[in-house]
């Protein structure tokens, strides 16, 4: 880490983070030379990206192709009735300006897939995987492997979330491909609906695992834990994700 001196301004905007010893002035510092990727702005990509905006990141690349959509706003928490029709990186851009006017934000109002995710995702710190369909789960994660990029996942559909995070570089740690391997993963909250509060819990895990990573290098991230939370019945389900012996994604980058 380059020398970095927090301001005044940033003493005072992040008072309350700067207590924990997990971040302190030191973790304030990293935050403020990370650069995040988050992939989807929809109500996991929106709320992980105000919390990465809000907690001082120093950089972030926001990425969806969408348009806001009345039935959007109860869980998508920058969009408002105004911002109907409009595209979601632009709204995106002009909400997070609002909350922050120190962190850099990017944009990239394209489809992710395995042809531009690439160049999207480097010179990133981390990715954080907020899509709403298996495809470009699988895509995002081939990326991330090939680039040794630490993945941040987190799904939510009804009134379960689901959340892993994932690095190739962990000897025992599996990726997605190996997830979808060995167990069946439901992940698809347009067909099945979704509570608000319910996306909403997953993206607070998704971003805190995120901000932890990039502010303290110690820190204690669980890797490959796959973790289910069912929010109606407060049942809590988590286990270990080991390495698909035939995967073919991850297989061929140890």
């Amino acid at each position: 880490m380059n020398n970095v001196h927090l301001s005044s301004d940033d003493i005072s905007r992040y008072s309350r983070q700067l207590m924990l010893d997990d971040i302190d002035e030191k973790g304030q510092a990293r935050l403020k030379q990370a650069y995040a990727v988050v992939i989807g702005l929809g109500g996991l990509g929106a709320l992980a990206a105000r919390y990465l905006v809000g907690a001082g990141i120093g950089k972030v690349l926001l990425v969806d192709h969408d348009t806001v959509d009345k039935s959007n706003i109860h869980r998508q928490v920058l969009f408002n009735q105004a911002h109907i029709d409009q595209r979601k990186t632009q709204a995106s851009y002009e909400q997070l300006r609002l909350i922050n006017p120190h962190t850099q934000i990017e944009l990239a109002d394209v489809q992710a897939n395995s042809s531009n995710l690439a160049s999207l995702i480097s010179g990133a710190h981390c990715v954080l995987d907020c899509s709403d369909n298996i495809t470009t789960r699988k895509a995002i994660n081939a990326a991330c492997v090939s680039q040794r990029k630490a993945l941040f996942i987190a799904a939510a559909s009804q009134y379960s979330w689901q959340a892993i995070n994932l690095r190739s570089n962990e000897s025992n740690c599996g990726c997605y491909e190996c997830l979808l391997a060995q167990t069946t993963v439901q992940e698809d909250c347009i067909k099945q609906g979704i509570l608000g509060p319910v996306v909403g819990m997953a993206a607070c895990f998704q971003a805190t695992q995120a901000l932890l990573y990039m502010a303290n290098p110690k820190v204690n991230i669980t890797w490959g834990q796959y973790t289910i939370m069912n929010v109606a019945s407060a049942q809590f389900q988590s286990f270990s994700l080991p390495p698909y012996k035939h995967c073919e994604v991850c297989q061929c980058h140890t």
